[in-house]
This record gives C-alpha cells, sequence and structure tokens, in this order.
C-alpha cells in the first residue's frame, strides 16, 4: 500500500501509522528507518485529533510553524513537503493515517489528489480492518486449540459434496497420527474403528446424512499403533435452504481411561457390596442429615429391622441417651477427616438394648466437600458381657488381694507388738554392765532368735508386696562407704560370735555418692550377708564393693559377698532365686530361712534394671553378687556435713511423750529413754497425748497408731490443729507395727514428721532421736 502510494504521488517517502496509548506505530513504510515515534509529535495524532476524512497538507515544513521543528524535519529524513490524510478504524473512529513525503517542498496538491489520498486511506482502513478480523479468528483457533488441549477433546468435518473430512490436531492425536500427516477419507474414519463396533458407526451416519438427525455414541477406536481406545462423540448435521444435508461435523473425546476407572469403580463396588452383604458386621452410608442411604441385611440379624425398613431412615435406633454422642462422632469425622470409633447403646426392634461400636468415616468429593459418612457398626452386646464379667472378677481379686494386703498388716502388728518387747528389753540387758556371762549368752540367743522372727516377718511381707507389684524404688543420694558399712555392721556381732572375720572391700574409683534405693540396697547386700554368715562355719566372710561406667555414663555398682562356706552344687544353683527354695531342703532344719530372702533379692534388683548371680564350688564357698545402674550424685557440701557431723555427736537432751496402749511397750521405750538421759512422760491413747501435749511443753511425741479412744493419726491431726498459728510444732514421730508403704504414707498425710517401726531397735530409735532433739533447726521429714 505505501509503495502504490509513492508511485501514485512520485514521493520516495510513505507510511501508514496506527496510535496506541504513548506512540505511533508504523505498520508500513518506505525510504524510513524509525519503526515508531512518540504519539504527540507524530502528524497521525494531529490527524486524529480533526477527526475521521481530515487531510492534512504540509507544503514547507521548514516553513511551518507547527511541524519546522519535528524530528522527520530536522533529522532525517528531513521531511519538507508531507500529505496525509486519517485512516478509519473498524469502529468508525480515527485509528491512525496514511501519508507521503518529500524532501523538497512541493506546491498544494489538486483536487485529484486529494480525492487519491483520501480513497488511499480508506482502502488502508478496510485493509486493517481485514487483518484484524483474521488475527481475532486467529486468536479464536488457538484458543480453541488449547481449549481442546485442555480436555482432550477434538473437532471434526465432513463435506457432502466434495468428501473433505477435516480433524482437529486432537482428532489426530486420538488416532495415533501425526497432525496434518494426510487428509483422511469417510472410509479411513471407519476403517479406525474396531471391526465388532463398526458397522454401528456407519449406520449412524447414513442415518444422520438421511435424516438430519444428530447422534451421540461411545466406541471402541484402533489407532495406527494398534492400541484399541474407546472414544466417545457426538455429531450434528449442516443443511441448505432446502432441508439437504449438507455437511457433518462434531466432537470426539478419549474416554479410554475414565471407562478403565468406571469399570474398576463398578467392579469395587459389586465386590464391595458382596462383602458388605456377607460380613457379620452391619455397613451404611449416612447422608449428613442422618438419613441412611445404603444399609447391609445384616442390620437385621443385629437390630430385628429389615434394609428395606432402615434404607431412608434417620438414626432412630440409636438409643436416646447416646444420640448427641453419634451426633458428635459423625461430626468429629467430618472435621478431622479420619476414622471415628464410638461405643454406644442401640434399641432392637423389641425393645432390647443393644451395644454397638461403630466406626464413622466421612467420604469427600473432587472439592473436598463431604457428601456422606460410612458407618460400620459392630454388634458388642457378648464382649460388653465379658467385660462386666472381667471386671467383676478383677474386683473379686482385688478385694481378695485386699483382704490379703489387710490380714498381712494385722498379722504383721499382732507379731511386731509382742516382738516389740521380745526385742527391746534384751537389748536393754544386753547393754547392761552388771550381766553375768552365762546369762549374757541366753540374752544373745533371745535377741538372735527373735532377730531371726523379724527377718521372717518382713521376708513374708516383702514378698507379699512384691507378688501384688506394690513395691516402688525410692531413689535418693547416698554415702557409697556409709551404705556398706551400716549393711556390714549389722553382721558384726553373728560374726564374732562365730569366729569369722568380716571384710569390707571398697573400691578406689567408686563414687562416693550415688543415686538410689539406699534402703533396698541395703536389703539385698544385707541378705547376700546374713546368708554368708549362717552358712560359714569357719574362715571369712568379704564384701566387696566396685563397678564401672556403661555407656548410659551410669555406674554400674556391682557388690559381691564371698564366703568359706559349705558352697552349692552346680545342678542346685537356679533354683536358689525361687521363692521357697533353698540349695537343700535339709539346710532348712539345719540353718532356719523361709527361702525367700533370695527371690526377694532377686526382684529388687530387677525392679532396679540390674543383674543377679552367684557363683560356688561345693566345699568351698560361694559368692553371691548383684549390679545396679545408678546415677553419680553430687558431693554434700561441708556445711551440711559438718552439721550431720556435730549431730552425731551431740549429748540429746529434751522431754519426751510417749503415747501407745500397750503397757510392756510403754515401759520398754521410758527405760531406753531415760538410760539416753532424756525425760518422758507415757500414756496409753491418743486423747491422752491430745491434752499431754496441751497442757505440758514436749519437745518431741512417739505416736503409736492403733490405740483406743483415739488413735494415733486423729490424735496427731488434732495436735496439729491445736498449734496451728501459736508459732509451734512439736516433733511428731510414729512409734508404730504399721510398716506397709500405704500405712507410712498415712502417717506422714496426718502430719507427724517421720516413722520408726517395731520392733523397737534401740540404735534407731537413739539415731532418731539424736536426729530430733539435737539439731539447732528440725530435719526434714523421716521415714
Amino acid at each position: 500500500m505505501t509503495a502504490i502510494a509513492c508511485a501514485a504521488f512520485r514521493a520516495p517517502h510513505a507510511m501508514i501509522t496506527v496510535l496506541d496509548e504513548d506512540r505511533a506505530v508504523f505498520l508500513s513504510g518506505v525510504g524510513l528507518d524509525e519503526t515508531s515515534i512518540p504519539r504527540m509529535s507524530s502528524v497521525s495524532h494531529a490527524l486524529a485529533g480533526m477527526g475521521v476524512d481530515a487531510v492534512v497538507v504540509v507544503e514547507d515544513a521548514l516553513e511551518h510553524p507547527v511541524y519546522r521543528d519535528h524530528p522527520m524535519v530536522v533529522g532525517e529524513p528531513r521531511v519538507r513537503f508531507f500529505l496525509g490524510a486519517t485512516v478509519r478504524g473498524a469502529d468508525g473512529r480515527a485509528a491512525g493515517a496514511i501519508g507521503v513525503m518529500d524532501v523538497k517542498p512541493r506546491p498544494a496538491p489538486t483536487e485529484t489528489e486529494l480525492r487519491l489520498i483520501r480513497e488511499l486511506a480508506g482502502l488502508a482502513g478496510e485493509l486493517m480492518e481485514h487483518a484484524e478480523a483474521m488475527r481475532q479468528e486467529a486468536a479464536r483457533l488457538e484458543t480453541l486449540r488449547l481449549a481442546e488441549d485442555m480436555v482432550g477433546v477434538g473437532r471434526w468435518r465432513y463435506e457432502v459434496m466434495t468428501g473433505a473430512v477435516t480433524w482437529s490436531d486432537e482428532i489426530y492425536r486420538i488416532h495415533a497420527i501425526a497432525p496434518g500427516a494426510f487428509s483422511p477419507t469417510l472410509e479411513d474414519v471407519f476403517s479406525h474403528y474396531h471391526q465388532d463396533d463398526r458397522a454401528e458407526i456407519q449406520h449412524l451416519v447414513e442415518r444422520a446424512l438421511k435424516t438430519g438427525e444428530g447422534y451421540t455414541f461411545k466406541l471402541r477406536l484402533v489407532g495406527t499403533d494398534g492400541v484399541e481406545r474407546v472414544v466417545a462423540a457426538e455429531g450434528a448435521t449442516e443443511k441448505d435452504s432446502t432441508g439437504r444435508v449438507i455437511a457433518m461435523f462434531g466432537v470426539m473425546q478419549d474416554v479410554t481411561e475414565r471407562e478403565r476407572l468406571l469399570r474398576a469403580a463398578q467392579t469395587n463396588e459389586r465386590r464391595y457390596r458382596l462383602l458388605a452383604e456377607n460380613t457379620g458386621d452391619v455397613i451404611t452410608r449416612v447422608k449428613m442429615d442422618g438419613s441412611s442411604k445404603y444399609i447391609s441385611p445384616a442390620i437385621q440379624q443385629l437390630l430385628g429391622w429389615t434394609f428395606e425398613e432402615m434404607t431412608g431412615q434417620s438414626t432412630d435406633y440409636v438409643h436416646p441417651e447416646d444420640r448427641h454422642l453419634v451426633l458428635g462422632a459423625i461430626g468429629k469425622a467430618v472435621k478431622s477427616g479420619e476414622p471415628t470409633r464410638l461405643e454406644h447403646r442401640a434399641v432392637h426392634k423389641n425393645g432390647e438394648t443393644v451395644w454397638v461400636e461403630c466406626t464413622f468415616k466421612a467420604l469427600r468429593d473432587e472439592h473436598g466437600h463431604v457428601d456422606d459418612v460410612v458407618v460400620v457398626i459392630r454388634d458388642m452386646t457378648q464382649r460388653k458381657a465379658l467385660e462386666a464379667e472381667v471386671l467383676e472378677a478383677k474386683e473379686t481379686a482385688e478385694a481378695a488381694v485386699q483382704a490379703k494386703s489387710e490380714f498381712l498388716a494385722n498379722m504383721s502388728h499382732e507379731l511386731r507388738t509382742p516382738l516389740t518387747s521380745v526385742i527391746g528389753f534384751s537389748g536393754l540387758l544386753q547393754g547392761s554392765e552388771h550381766l553375768p556371762p552365762e546369762e549374757r549368752i541366753y540374752v544373745e540367743r533371745i535377741a538372735t532368735a527373735s532377730e531371726a522372727l523379724l527377718g521372717v516377718i518382713n521376708d513374708i511381707l516383702d514378698y507379699s508386696k512384691l507378688e501384688a507389684d506394690a513395691i516402688e524404688m525410692d531413689p535418693e543420694p547416698f554415702d557409697t562407704r556409709a551404705l556398706v558399712d551400716g549393711a556390714a555392721a549389722i553382721v558384726e556381732s553373728q560374726c564374732s560370735l562365730k569366729g569369722l572375720i568380716l571384710r569390707v572391700v571398697v573400691a578406689a574409683d567408686t563414687p562416693a555418692r550415688l543415686t538410689g534405693d539406699k534402703g533396698r540396697l541395703r536389703q539385698v547386700m544385707l541378705n547376700f550377708l546374713s546368708n554368708a554368715v549362717k552358712f560359714t562355719a569357719r574362715g571369712e566372710v568379704t564384701l566387696t564393693l566396685d563397678g564401672r561406667f556403661d555407656e548410659k555414663g551410669l555406674w554400674r555398682m556391682r557388690a559381691a559377698v564371698s564366703d568359706t562356706g559349705i558352697g552349692i552344687p552346680a545342678e542346685k544353683i537356679d533354683e536358689l532365686f525361687h521363692r521357697f527354695t533353698q540349695a537343700d531342703a535339709s539346710t532348712t532344719r539345719v540353718y532356719g530361712g523361709t527361702g525367700l530372702g533370695l527371690a526377694i533379692s532377686r526382684r529388687l534388683v530387677e525392679l532396679m534394671d540390674g543383674r543377679i548371680g552367684v557363683d560356688s564350688t561345693p566345699g568351698q564357698g560361694s559368692t553371691f553378687w548383684f549390679e545396679a545402674p545408678l546415677a553419680v550424685a553430687e558431693a554434700e557440701d561441708d556445711a551440711v556435713e559438718t552439721r550431720q557431723g556435730q549431730t552425731a555427736n551431740s549429748a540429746i537432751r529434751g522431754r519426751v511423750l510417749m503415747a501407745d496402749d500397750a503397757a510392756a511397750n510403754r515401759e520398754l521405750v521410758s527405760a531406753i529413754l531415760r538410760n539416753l538421759g532424756l525425760e518422758i512422760d507415757a500414756v496409753a491413747d491418743g486423747a491422752e497425748a491430745v491434752h499431754a501435749v496441751h497442757s505440758g511443753a514436749y519437745d518431741l511425741v512417739l505416736m503409736d497408731v492403733h490405740m483406743p479412744v483415739m488413735d494415733g493419726l486423729k490424735a496427731t491431726r488434732e495436735i496439729r490443729r491445736m498449734q496451728a498459728g501459736t508459732g509451734r510444732r512439736t516433733p511428731i514421730l510414729a512409734l508404730t507395727a504399721n510398716v506397709q508403704a500405704e500405712q507410712v504414707t498415712r502417717c506422714l498425710e496426718a502430719g507427724m514428721d517421720g516413722h520408726l517401726a517395731k520392733p523397737i531397735q534401740i540404735a534407731e530409735l537413739a539415731a532418731a532421736l539424736t536426729r530430733w532433739l539435737s539439731c539447732d533447726e528440725p530435719p526434714a521429714m523421716a521415714v
């Protein structure tokens, strides 16, 4: 077009421009290097402002007041003459301009030239409108192609007159043919269908051509790659003015995968329905309004209703008192997306209550919205009955255990009470300096026998607790050397009586302080020591303590007791740690014992995550050992050690009140305390103790628990109530035959500060009195 303009006007330059928001863009140009110039400086902008059909003539740009400074005038191509006209857009408004230019001034154009420039402008507008229409059509086709690609739908068309078949790219792909590789015929189309479906597609096309009716189908197609596909298609016809079919067109989609998934879903549905209808559990599908969409036939066996009666019904079979639980479980399943289980009651058709377990699972559509809730209902009636039986049996067993525990506690109390007098008075006699040698031997025999009896009682109680899993470890920091020396000191007198050498060996690298249950560790050591002394007639008994650090940083303490006694045959060693068992049954008669000590030691060591064992040679002796992992404790500071040392060496003084209903116990404790230089008053029941504390000033109270009129626990509470707000708190120590853990706890909860067990051990009593009566400040609670 610009070349025609140059020829018509014999001009060296011509251009066609369109205006955008900022620039005048050259769609076409002759003799111009620029592709665009700023809109505001362009002649096209001036023309657009003048309206359609406007013409601008510039005879000499250098003389023109508006354009003499124009970039194309003062710069290349140094335009002097310009003739231009407005180009009308498709909307009827000025869209740009067409112009011819010369580098020399020219006279004003003739009417013919003006008419020609307007005609060229009109032609340029038509060309621009046609170009825009073509652009829009190309864009529409591209959008359609993208849509086809996205959804996998292809287009086709068949011209009846010419027999030409047109396929879109997607149709080619469905046939496994490169797009545009060939132009198919109608016979080519038919030949690609599966031989069993070919007759149907031919029939549908023939009917459409004859009647003009469209069609839809879903048939099998075989591509050039040999792969069988399922395609869904829809066809329509185009008719001329006489009603004759002149063309057919339509769409096609590959639905192979969708069909496969559909068949799989149908297969699964049949399988699951078969499962649902043949399982003992009820499977139901519930709508969000609570009505049943599907319910399996097993509902009749469970609740007496047929599945026809229940389908479409709401959850009326749920027990009225449990309906809110069911609705809550459904809500939880919907909210969390996870299966939710609930046990609740249902109502049988005959009115009986049935226990069921329901599992709720929300089903969501592809958008995440909940469609239905699947519920699996299982009959729990028999299990509930069994649970009730188990619970009843458990309660019966617990009652039996409680009765056994109470019996043992009572038996312990009844045995410990007279033993208090036996052990206590024999201890007093042993401390006498005026006892003749022969009588001293008798007293020592009494003391040994009573200590043995006390050991039997303790063994029976400990094993009963272990059987009931009622023993818990009570770890606390302790002095390693003191633990070993304390255990050895208890058997020192027995070794002296038998002429045995007692040795204690502690490895140099053993930590000074460890954390563990000091009482239970001493109990196991003492059991080993007592057995060693018992079964050794001559020679020595050695307690060795050593150990090593394990991979967790714990000190694996190893305590071993070696003796030169009778030894144990290899075939008997495995039986040693079982209850009521000794290496030789005859040793029970010779050496005594219950056969429980080692069994108790084994269980205690196991509770500490440790190991226990024995090495022995008959006739040469035995070594019993155990290991226990213990944490290393921090060393006590000097102040604590100094205070403890001062306490141990301080002379005790003070006034003590004792409450005990047994006259012999009052007499015994009074004698012990007077020997220690203490003042003592004794009363026979708790009421008297409360009155005595109210009337007089006491530094310590020794309180029995089982007493007439008012027991020790109630008396302690009353004393604590009485002293509340006075700034005084008299220490109260339980002195009782109640030694089980829960009994000790009740004493402390009542307000007592410590616990001493009967039978009374003079050394332990003296140590407790020293601790409470010698310190400048009261010690922590002690048990």
